[in-house]
C-alpha cells in the first residue's frame, strides 16, 4: 500500500509500505481524509524527537473501520481518531491531564500515522476512548477537524471564557477561526478575529461573519480598542506563532485580563520581552495551553456534529495521496485554510 513516509529532515516520500497487521484489541482503519498542519511542516524540515527511523506521517484523521478486534467498533463504522493515547495510570492521567502523560504515544510519531491507505490503531487508543464514532450529521471527510479543535477546547477551558468576556483572536488560520467560533458558541459577549493577510480575513468572514473579523492594516489597533471602549480586551488569544503577536496581545489586553498563549515560538528564538509592570499592576494572567486529551477529542466530534457553521469552508484544498509533497508545499506557502489529503 502507499503511504507518506518521513525518512529524515527535508525527506518525505510517497512510497510502498507493508499492509498493517490487525493489533490485538485494536483496529485497522482505512482513512478517508487526513489534515496537514504546521507541526507536519516542522516535522518535514526538522524531524521530531518522537520519530525513530522512518515513519508514516499523519495525526489528523478519520476513516472507516476495515478490520476490528473490538466488537464496539465493527467493520464499516465511520470513526475519527485521536492521535495520542495516554497510559491512564500515571499521576497526570489520574488528574485528567493526559496531554502531559510521560508515556503517551501518538499515531504519526511513535506509531505509523494516517497518511496511508490503511492504519493500525492500537488497543491503547481504544482503551483511552480515542476512537470516536462519527455521527451522520458530520461529513466524514470533515471529521479530521476534531484534532485541531480538541486542542482549542483545552485552551478555552484553560482560559475560562465567561459570558461577559470580550475575546480577541490574533491569527485567522484554522486554529484562530476555531477559537473564535468556539468562543462565540460558549457565549462570549464580543468576539473579533484579526490577521494581516486579507485573503485569510475574507475566508474567515465566510465562516464567522464579516462583523467578527478585521484585517491588521493601518488603524486596526484603534478600531480594536474602540470596540471595547478603550478598556482593553478581557481575553486575547495568540493563535499566531510570532513574537510580535505576544507584544500585540500585551498591549491590547485590559486590566484583569488574560492572554492565552496558544502558539509556540521557533526553537531558535523562543524568548520574548514583556512589560513586567503591566503584568503586575494590571493583575494580568498569561495562560499556556498545549495539546488535548481523548476526552476533549470526544467533545470536539460532538461540537462539530452540532455546529451551525459551514465546516466545509475550512477545507480549501484536497490533494490525492500521490500528490502529498505538493500538498505539504502548499501548506508551507500559507495557501488557503485547511489542506487535506484525500486517501479514499
Amino acid at each position: 500500500m502507499k503511504a507518506v513516509v518521513f525518512h529524515g529532515p527535508d525527506d518525505i516520500r510517497v512510497e510502498d509500505v507493508p499492509e498493517p497487521i490487525l493489533p490485538r484489541g485494536g483496529l485497522i482503519v482505512r482513512p478517508r481524509t487526513v489534515g496537514i498542519c504546521g507541526s507536519d511542516i516542522r516535522t518535514w524540515h526538522a524531524g521530531n524527537h518522537r520519530i525513530r527511523g522512518t515513519q508514516a506521517l499523519g495525526h489528523e484523521m478519520a476513516g472507516v473501520v476495515r478490520d476490528s478486534d473490538d466488537e464496539r467498533y465493527p467493520a464499516g463504522m465511520a470513526v475519527a481518531i485521536c492521535p495520542c493515547f495516554p497510559c491512564l495510570e500515571c499521576d497526570f492521567c489520574q488528574a485528567g491531564l493526559q496531554n502531559f502523560c510521560p508515556r503517551r504515544e501518538c499515531l504519526g510519531y511513535q506509531h505509523p500515522g494516517g497518511m496511508a491507505e490503511a492504519v493500525a490503531v492500537p488497543a491503547g487508543s481504544l482503551r483511552a476512548g480515542g476512537v470516536v464514532p462519527v455521527p451522520d450529521s458530520l461529513p466524514l471527510e470533515l471529521a479530521p477537524l476534531a484534532e485541531p479543535l480538541h486542542t482549542v477546547l483545552n485552551g478555552q477551558d484553560r482560559a475560562g471564557i465567561r459570558s461577559t468576556d470580550s475575546v480577541l483572536v490574533l491569527g485567522l488560520g484554522p486554529i484562530g477561526i476555531l477559537h473564535a467560533a468556539v468562543a462565540r458558541s460558549r457565549g462570549a459577549a464580543l468576539v473579533l478575529g484579526v490577521d494581516p493577510i486579507p485573503d485569510r480575513v475574507t475566508r474567515a468572514a465566510t465562516i464567522l461573519g464579516s462583523q467578527r473579523v478585521l484585517t491588521m492594516g493601518d488603524g486596526w489597533v484603534k478600531q480594536a480598542r474602540t470596540l471595547v471602549s478603550g478598556r482593553g480586551w478581557d481575553l486575547v488569544i495568540i493563535a499566531s506563532a510570532s513574537a510580535a503577536a505576544v507584544q500585540t496581545a500585551m498591549s491590547l489586553v485590559g486590566s484583569l485580563g488574560r492572554v492565552l498563549a496558544f502558539a509556540g515560538l521557533p526553537a531558535t528564538a523562543p524568548s520574548v520581552t514583556i512589560d513586567w509592570n503591566r503584568l503586575h499592576y494590571g493583575q494580568l494572567q498569561i495562560i499556556g495551553a498545549f495539546g488535548g486529551t481523548p476526552a476533549y477529542f470526544r467533545q470536539a466530534v460532538r461540537w462539530l456534529a452540532d455546529s451551525d457553521i459551514d465546516l466545509g469552508q475550512f477545507v480549501t484544498a484536497q490533494f490525492p495521496l500521490a500528490q502529498a509533497l505538493d500538498a505539504f508545499a502548499a501548506v508551507e506557502r500559507g495557501e488557503g485554510l485547511k489542506t487535506m489529503l484525500r486517501i479514499s
